[in-house]
């Protein structure tokens, strides 16, 4: 069982929703927290409301900007931290059909939900591997499994992520990295608000099936008792989570529940 106390944890998308339950959660046994997001403001609330509040850094930077990326590098780099866990948390998803969504709004999902994690996870990993050890966990979606309609750039961007954390977990096992994917079905966040139309602007509307969903903080606690316990997956969610039985089981099956799906 891995103990939290003291180890610095970076968590992108900590302003809100799963990231910032998170940032409560390992604040509360102790870890010391690297929060980052686009809004300073949002995450400073969110550092003021966790445990310990200064001994954690806000680290504000735009996922779908490389040069953002790159310049809250820099500004770690001056810091004396070293990255024992990190947490790619932060997503977007997606409310619109293959023929309304425009290239720029796949490009936006590709860049914020898998190139990002990609940069920050070969930022890290260095510093890793010369330790001997560090954990990389990467908070997905059950559309990374398998895909319904109106998420096509989402799914996609999730699938690409699991290739890459699956190929990275192989790659890393002998020098005693962890790398955990986290694939939450329906959560009670503001994901679905958030969402982008295929012309870029937002869904604004919460979903029905996000409302009756598990909280941030019972998803974000079983995240992170699978960290704790070292686990290369797992599946927060209700009774969606069917899907990947019927994925195993009877692909021809899932493929038909998925053309009768509703999205709002």
């Amino acid at each position: 069982m891995q103990d939290f106390n003291g180890k610095t944890v970076w968590i992108t998308g900590a302003s809100s929703g799963i990231g910032a339950a998170l940032a409560r959660a390992l604040a509360a046994r102790g870890a010391r927290l690297i929060l980052s997001a686009r809004s300073t403001a949002r995450l400073e609330a969110v550092r003021r409301d966790c445990r310990t509040p200064e001994t954690h850094l806000c680290l504000s930077m735009d996922l779908a900007d490389p040069a953002s990326i790159e310049a809250a590098w820099g500004c770690l780099q001056e810091m004396p931290r070293e990255v024992d866990i990190l947490i790619n948390n932060a997503g977007m998803t997606q409310r619109a059909r293959v023929n309304e969504t425009r290239m720029e709004v796949y490009r936006l999902l590709l860049e914020v939900n898998f190139l990002a994690a990609v940069d920050l996870t070969k930022k890290v990993l260095p510093d890793m591997l010369v330790r001997g050890g560090g954990q990389i966990v990467a908070v997905s979606s059950l559309m990374g499994k398998f895909a319904s309609p109106q998420r096509s750039g989402y799914a996609a961007a999730k699938h690409a992520l699991q290739g890459f954390m699956d190929a990275l977990r192989a790659e890393v096992h002998a020098a005693g990295i962890q790398v955990l994917v986290a694939s939450p079905g329906f959560v009670n966040t503001d994901v679905s608000r958030n969402a982008l139309r295929g012309d870029g602007t937002l869904h604004g509307k919460m979903d029905p099936a996000q409302a009756a969903a598990i909280s941030a903080d019972k998803c974000a606690g079983q995240i992170i008792a699978a960290m704790a316990r070292g686990r290369a997956e797992v599946f927060p969610g209700g009774r969606e989570r069917i899907g990947l039985l019927l994925q195993r089981l009877s692909p021809a099956l899932l493929r038909k529940v998925m053309r009768k799906v509703r999205v709002e």
